[in-house]
């Protein structure tokens, strides 16, 4: 089977495995049962590691405690280099955001099709299809008889979804490190030693639910998510004209943003009550570059919601999850080079830049204490419906990797 037949096989096998992460617990373990199956079939040795093994698990405030991690395992392949070679880490997330929403036109989210040169589904680009294009290099490369120096680590990890990073922060802290780390997120071919952090929030409006038909004075809190919705526009416009941009994103295609994801007031049941809604609230993402801490982006956003809107008695600022942490690699690491050589050889000028998208990349950084970078195939649709990745980006990909592993691996 060539390369092109195998990474399709792979990608399409790991998409048609239902993998959602919903907070508290995830569906990883087929997934991840299917990898341990390929990676003992390659000859690697596989090991399995979660949170809960973890020793000091419930004290590390870098966990998410109230997840459920019950049969939620890393699945880590190790093939083992001669010796005197420089270490490799493939790493991605076997989860998946929901299948929701449902407006699927091309296939269902976990029924896979291949058009135009593209695989459908759900975690095609987010992430399966990278992990394709990392396993396909690693079988390519052992039955070309290629033997490493240096050893070469494929691991895909649980509850990255959500800003969890939790199964990459078990399997750094239990110490599976390497000399240098790939995250086979979509960069659409650029190459990514850094990448956004972010912050989840829900801002809840408060009303006074019931209909004025007594005289009895109603609040709707409509009118006021109208105004605080106008606020929050003002202070994304406002932000990203103060916001110092770190060298590594001059390239990159997006500045970091505000992403509005939920807006909800009244019930959402049909014939639902007829009544001016109990509070109206909306979840936004605050992305942050590595040059800001959490304390500061955090702090100018209430601060500018506080000096900007009126209702401040109504509002109720939450924050959600864990915040992702923004990260950026030494950039004068010779894993880098080496990557953009080998990537040269295949990708027409490749770019160097920060990522547009929040990853485990921090994990590596600051408890594998190892440099990485992200770099994987194009795709779009990230968390919608008619989620894709290029096929020929994925070949392009797996090329790359190949070459940088016998320049790295030795």
């Amino acid at each position: 089977m060539d390369i092109r037949q195998q990474v399709i096989q792979y990608t399409q096998n790991l998409v048609n495995i239902p993998t959602e992460n919903r907070p508290p617990i995830g569906y990883e373990k087929k997934g991840q049962e299917y990898i341990k199956r390929e990676l003992i079939s390659l000859g690697l040795e596989v090991k399995e590691i979660g949170p809960y093994d973890v020793p000091d698990f419930y004290e590390n405030p870098a966990f998410s405690h109230e997840r459920d991690y019950t049969d939620r395992k890393d699945v880590i392949g190790i093939w083992h280099g001669t010796g005197d070679g420089k270490s490799l880490l493939l790493t991605g997330h076997m989860d998946v955001a929901p299948k929701e929403p449902m407006n699927w036109t091309v296939c269902e989210p976990f029924q896979s099709v291949v058009k135009d040169n593209r695989i459908y589904g759900r975690g095609s680009a987010d992430m399966k299809g990278g992990l394709a294009c990392a396993l396909t290099a690693i079988k390519d490369l052992k039955e070309s008889g290629f033997k490493p120096k240096g050893d070469i680590i494929f691991e895909t990890v649980v509850d990255e979804e959500y800003s969890g990073a939790n199964g990459t922060l078990a399997a750094r802290i239990s110490g599976i490190n390497a000399d240098f780390g790939i995250i086979l997120e979509p960069t659409c071919l650029t190459i990514c030693p850094g990448s956004v952090g972010s912050l989840v929030y829900r801002l809840t409006i408060q009303g006074n639910a019931g209909m004025p038909y007594t005289g009895e004075e109603i609040s709707s809190p409509i009118f006021e998510m109208m105004e605080l919705l106008e606020v929050l526009k003002a202070y994304d416009d406002t932000r990203m004209r103060i916001l110092k941009k770190p060298v590594l994103w001059e390239k990159t295609i997006q500045d970091p943003q505000m992403i509005m994801m939920k807006l909800k007031a009244g019930e959402v049941e049909p014939s639902g009550q007829l009544a001016a809604p109990v509070d109206a609230w909306t979840e936004l993402v605050i992305q942050t570059y590595p040059n800001e801490t959490e304390e500061e982006a955090a702090g100018y956003f209430k601060k500018y919601i506080k000096e900007h809107y009126a209702h401040m008695d109504k509002l109720k600022i939450e924050s959600m999850y864990h915040y992702c942490k923004a990260a950026q690699s030494d950039l004068n690491d010779p894993g880098i080079e080496v990557l953009e050589k080998a990537a040269a050889r295949h990708i027409k000028e490749p770019v160097v830049c920060g990522a547009m998208f929040s990853c485990d990349l921090y994990a590596l950084n600051e408890y594998g204490h190892m440099p990485g970078v992200v770099f994987g195939p194009v795709g779009e649709r990230l968390h919608g419906p008619d989620e894709w990745v290029d096929i020929d980006s994925q070949i392009k990909v797996i090329q790359t990797l190949k070459d940088f592993i016998m320049d790295w691996c030795g």
